[in-house]
């Protein structure tokens, strides 16, 4: 820690290669496995012996295990996210080949420590290229939807970010995508898009797009009898949030404003921190990283219906890729008031956490101590550390604040929890 008001602990060791995590109680954790397709619980520091549940996942590539969620209701409901693969033989075996991407809803247990009674909230294709292509599959629980009449669960939405599926960055096999903002190619399926849903998989009626017709873009629609002869209603869009993603390890809800936060991987430049506001374009793969660094422009952007144009350029940009990941913000934790405006954040490179101080809107950075850093990019290494944290974490692939206050950091490479407290 460079705080030397801080100390790192070791929670627990021995998984192997975990994702995210999310606590049933105090002291009581849910993790994930990557290639394994198992959910471990941690009780008290201690991780038991067998996993609370076990499917069969394809952790080729990025797929995997990814993505968890656990709501306020008593048993709580677990949401999880991955790439469930064929199991023909039905004893959990892994890396068959791949169903699809999938949002489960399983009821937790607490008699029998285990996940049970899976229900399949959304499906997210295959990739057509195979295992090595950009999954995502972080998954969220923020405030209720406005607008929902029926309450499902403990009522609130679920947002989840699926990248590209890997269609998008060598020219030899892209696909033009309405979604990767080719307004002339495929409509939306549900690759490279936010979704954000209510706990039953069915949209959130607040959304912001409008369904419209598959080629006559510009015609919105209630049903296929709505569009010229033989275009489709593209209704998918009915559960996005935002879209023109390539790939994201990192979403958050500052707990303040309710924002969406994400992170973003660029293909060889340009990571990015991203302010989500509904109806987000991400700009992928027309534009990344901040417009003046990009030949190409806003005005060729596809804008679906209904949100009108929502692209901006991201809060904070990369010129050298450092695989960012993990998003938190530490307000009201034990970390301390100093730490209320800051913006945390991890990646898969460097082994560092890094420190973002919030502008006073909490919708941007507020860079007045480093001038170098006041274009919102950072050119090189040098720029990048004068944010530096912590270090020695390996890859991070999830931060989370406890309900002890201490900040959680799942470290992917050394297969351990970490958390991070005030020095007693």
């Amino acid at each position: 820690m460079l705080d030397p008001s801080l100390v790192v602990e070791r929670v627990v060791d021995g998984l192997v290669l975990p994702t995210t995590m999310s606590f049933l109680a105090a002291n009581d954790i849910l993790v994930l496995e990557k290639e394994t397709g198992r959910v471990r619980r941690v009780l008290d520091g201690n991780l038991l012996a067998a996993p609370v549940l076990d499917v069969a996942v394809n952790g080729a590539g990025l797929g995997g295990m990814l993505g968890i969620a656990v709501n306020s209701e008593e048993p709580p409901a677990v949401f999880l996210f991955y790439s469930e693969s064929e199991d023909p033989n039905g004893d959990g075996s892994d890396r068959g080949p791949v169903l699809g991407h999938r949002i489960y809803r399983y009821r937790w247990n607490p008699d029998q420590g285990a996940l049970e009674d899976p229900v399949r909230l959304f499906h997210f294709p295959p990739s057509p290229i195979g295992s090595v292509s950009h999954k995502g599959g972080i998954v969220l629980l923020g405030p209720p939807a406005a607008d929902d009449p029926q309450r499902v669960g403990d009522g609130a939405v679920l947002y989840a970010v699926m990248g590209d599926n890997g269609t998008q960055d060598d020219a030899e096999i892209r696909v033009e995508r309405q979604l990767n903002n080719s307004p002339d190619g495929l409509p939306p399926d549900d690759m490279s898009v936010i979704v954000r849903l209510l706990q039953d998989g069915s949209p959130a009626p607040d959304n912001p797009f409008t369904p419209y017709c598959s080629t006559t873009t510009s015609t919105t629609c209630g049903s296929d009898l709505d569009c010229p002869g033989g275009e489709t209603c593209v209704t998918e869009v009915a559960s996005y949030f935002g879209y023109g993603i390539r790939n994201s390890y990192g979403l958050a809800l500052d707990p303040v404003t309710g924002s969406l936060w994400e992170t973003e991987n660029g293909p060889f430049t340009r990571d990015e921190i991203n302010l989500a506001d509904p109806g987000f374009n991400n700009g992928w793969h027309v534009l990344h990283g901040p417009d003046e660094l990009d030949p190409q422009s806003p005005d060729q952007l596809f804008d679906i219906p209904g949100a009108g144009s929502t692209y901006s350029d991201p809060e904070f940009t990369w010129m050298q890729p450092i695989g960012v990941t993990a998003i938190v913000f530490p307000y009201g934790s034990a970390l301390g008031a100093r730490y209320d405006d800051i913006a945390l954040v991890g990646d898969s490179q460097t082994g560092k956490l890094f420190a973002f101080p919030l502008d006073l809107a909490r919708r941007g950075f507020d860079f007045t101590d480093f001038p170098a850093l006041q274009d919102l990019v950072a050119d090189d290494e040098a720029e990048t550390d004068l944010l530096t944290w912590a270090t020695g974490f390996g890859i991070v692939t999830d931060l989370e604040v406890g309900e002890d206050g201490s900040l959680y950091v799942v470290s992917f490479t050394e297969g351990a929890i970490f958390r991070i407290l005030p020095r007693r």
